[in-house]
């Protein structure tokens, strides 16, 4: 039997999961080398875009919806925007004496003639600021109350939006002192998982007699005489919309992972 002929024996349900998982193979297959084109930092969950315009540095994207940017310009200043609300301009100074370990990079984090930090920054993929006695810097301490989902910090002042959103200063002083390294969205793995999966629940639809026959030859002596009950055909055809749903997460999740 061709598979003309064969396409015209399933029924309207096999044809539109057939369907489905087709587009999801060729879609997934075209968007995701697209998004993984596109180079940014990994910023709260969210990929910010990479630019450059001579020597300054943007890093653009969305943050809780609402667009977002750095902006990293040259002598240590760094500006960054959420919505309508603008941080900074941060200024940081590299000052070798600052920095409790000699392994550290030394520095003190400005603004408006305010000093917020002086110590050291410990580098790599997780950038952590240490006060001049070693200690770990907490730029901001919150905590939850009970009292309609507000928010407090560490002395009992309510936090607003835009305390939430500020930056922070370990983000900021990683930024100016160094280019960081570059995270793309895409996972090729995930999707190749995925339609394995998404192959596999293609044969399963299109052979379903099959697929009966050999699971029934452990069962029964006769498999090529035997008929799938119709509680049978309901569970197949429950598995095939299982199997359909879990690849189009999985699809979903390789084209939205930061890698």
């Amino acid at each position: 039997m061709g598979m003309l002929e064969r396409w015209r024996g399933f029924s309207l349900f096999q044809r539109v999961l057939l369907a489905i998982l087709a587009a999801m193979i060729v879609g997934f297959g075209i968007a995701i080398p697209t998004v993984a084109g596109r180079k940014g930092i990994e910023y709260r969950d969210a990929l910010l875009r990479f630019t450059q315009e001579g020597e300054v540095r943007r890093y653009t994207g969305r943050v809780d919806w609402k667009r977002t940017e750095f902006t990293v310009r040259p002598g240590g200043t760094v500006e960054y925007r959420w919505g309508d609300e603008f941080y900074g301009p941060y200024q940081v100074v590299e000052d070798p004496s600052a920095a409790p370990e000699r392994w550290m990079a030394g520095l003190e984090i400005h603004q408006g003639g305010q000093t917020l930090f002086r110590g050291g920054l410990s580098g790599g993929s997780w950038p952590v600021l240490y006060d001049e006695e070693g200690g770990l810097f907490e730029f901001m301490t919150v905590s939850y109350g009970t009292s309609g989902g507000k928010v407090y910090d560490s002395t009992g002042r309510e936090l607003t939006q835009r305390d939430l959103h500020a930056p922070g200063l370990n983000t900021v002083a990683a930024l100016a002192l160094q280019e960081p390294e570059l995270a793309h969205r895409g996972n090729f793995s995930l999707y190749l998982l995925a339609t394995l999966l998404a192959g596999f629940n293609m044969f399963l639809i299109c052979f379903p007699g099959l697929m009966f026959r050999r699971s029934a030859r452990w069962y029964i002596r006769d498999p090529a005489a035997a008929e799938p009950s119709d509680f049978y055909i309901i569970m197949e055809r429950a598995e095939w919309v299982v199997f359909t749903g879990i690849a189009a997460a999985l699809y979903w999740l390789a084209l939205t992972a930061i890698d």
